[in-house]
């Protein structure tokens, strides 16, 4: 496991960070429902803990696990490890969960790596987003599969205000498309496991892509305009809750992806993912 970096600085907007967008070719849609879990890493772990995360996906691969994870390690704000699903809808979900090897010896493999991981481990959140397509920006634009960074940004908002988080994403996205850059972002709100929430996933092929957006804070600020700083500034102010803006790196070693994305980049991937001595 990578060593944690300093976190960021907050986002003085209360929207998605400025990150530049990348051309690249189609690629499939979001998926309608998301699943997350984020799991807290107990301090100076992260060796035993990568250990044992990098054990499940070579378990999945030869079993043929149906459900496909991709997994980041936090380069901001505590040691954390964070797992997306993505299902077209609560009917596939259900048939992944109910899935089962129906094999005793499979099951005593993943007993065997949950135990090795509870040592190692404070604390464990799962949550069930829905997309929102109405939200989101040049999703066209967005490859999952060669993204290596991300931006993960929760918005928790008041309760009942779900139109002025709607109200701040359309400037913003108004201005960013006005700047030139069209950021490809995908949103999602949270339905079970966190309420009154909204997701905004950022890829990034590199961190190049910061320093893009940091040279073009200026465009971006006068595609905004006084008038619309104004706005946002107040819709955060009376809207918002809090804001956790984080930087996240993916992990090959602990993903179990479809072999789409391995066939795309089966360097980066791997075929037969192995556990780290």
């Amino acid at each position: 496991m990578k060593r944690w970096l300093c976190s960021l600085a907050g986002l003085s907007l209360a929207l998605p960070g400025c990150l530049a967008a990348y051309a690249q070719a189609p690629a499939a849609p979001p998926p309608n429902i998301l699943t997350t879990e984020t799991i807290s890493i107990k301090p100076y772990t992260d060796g035993p803990f990568d250990k044992a995360a990098s054990g499940y996906p070579v378990l999945s691969q030869q079993i043929n696990d149906p459900m496909h994870v991709v997994a980041m390690e936090a380069l901001t704000g505590p040691p954390r490890a964070i797992y997306f699903s993505g299902f077209d809808s609560f009917e596939a979900y259900q048939k992944n969960e109910e899935w089962h090897t129906g094999d005793a010896a499979t099951d005593a493999k993943v007993d065997e790596l949950d135990a090795q991981q509870a040592a190692n481990i404070s604390d464990v959140r799962h949550a069930l987003w829905h997309y929102r397509p109405d939200l989101s920006n040049n999703v066209e634009a967005l490859d999952a599969s060669r993204a290596r960074y991300w931006e993960v940004i929760i918005f928790h908002m008041h309760s009942g205000h779900g139109e002025q988080f709607a109200e701040m994403t359309k400037i913003y996205r108004d201005a960013d498309v006005k700047s030139g850059r069209n950021t490809p972002w995908v949103t999602y709100q949270g339905m079970m496991g966190i309420t009154d929430a909204y997701l905004v996933l950022v890829p990034m092929r590199s961190l190049k892509h910061m320093d893009i957006a940091l040279a073009h804070e200026k465009d971006f600020g006068a595609a905004l305009g006084e008038e619309g700083k104004n706005r946002m500034n107040k819709l955060s102010e009376e809207n918002v809750v809090s804001v956790e803006d984080n930087l996240w790196m993916v992990n090959p070693e602990w993903s179990y992806v479809e072999k789409s994305w391995v066939d795309a980049d089966p360097q980066y991937w791997g075929s037969e993912p192995a556990a780290k001595p």
